[in-house]
Formats: C-alpha cells, structure tokens, sequence
C-alpha cells in the first residue's frame, strides 16, 4: 500500500516587475497577460494548477498560484513558462510546497 501522494501542492507568489504595472498597462502588458490568463487556464484544465489569482490592493499587487504537480522543479518550470514571467513583467517571488489540510473543493 502506497500513502505517498502521487502529486504535491506548490504555493508562489508572481509580483510585478513595475510598481505602476495595475494602474499604467502597455498595450504589451495588456496582451501577455492575456498570454498569462490562457496559460493558465490551460494549466488548469491539465489538473497543474489547483488556484490562482491576484491581490486586490492595487498599491501591492502579487499574483497567487497553487500548483499540483509531482515535483516542486515541475511546479518551477511550469512558473517559469508562464507568458509574464518570460517576458519579464512578472518575477516569481516566493515557491514553497504546502499540505492543503482543508478545501472545499
């Protein structure tokens, strides 16, 4: 009998690159977040991605994603794929595994 899942929980943080990124887009800004939000729904459906979602105070803004993937270097790479993170309008400021002890999902 195995008790070791067969997939983990990765919980990151994505922070903008420009203190003014919520409030003063670019056109470019604006398309690769677009980028950002198909790459992530397709994650989703992929069962890689458990959540996500920005912050709400425009003054701080980060994005929150929890990952569920087999490795944290697969949760990494799959950060690091991400359409901001490679143009550089995001950075990746925190990933950690977690134990989701409680959903209601």
């Amino acid at each position: 009998m195995n008790l070791m899942p067969e997939k983990f929980h990765y919980f990151a943080i994505i922070r903008p690159s420009r203190s003014n990124f919520i409030t003063n887009p670019s056109e470019d800004d604006t398309k690769i977040m677009r980028d950002h939000f198909q790459y992530l729904k397709k994650l989703l459906e992929d069962k890689h991605l458990y959540l996500a979602g920005p912050t709400l105070i425009e003054t701080i803004p980060f994005g929150v994603l929890i990952f569920e993937t087999k490795s944290e270097e697969e949760a990494r790479e799959l950060l690091n794929n991400d359409p901001s993170v490679k143009a550089g309008i995001q950075n990746i400021e925190d990933l950690r595994p977690i134990r989701i002890s409680l959903s209601r999902c």
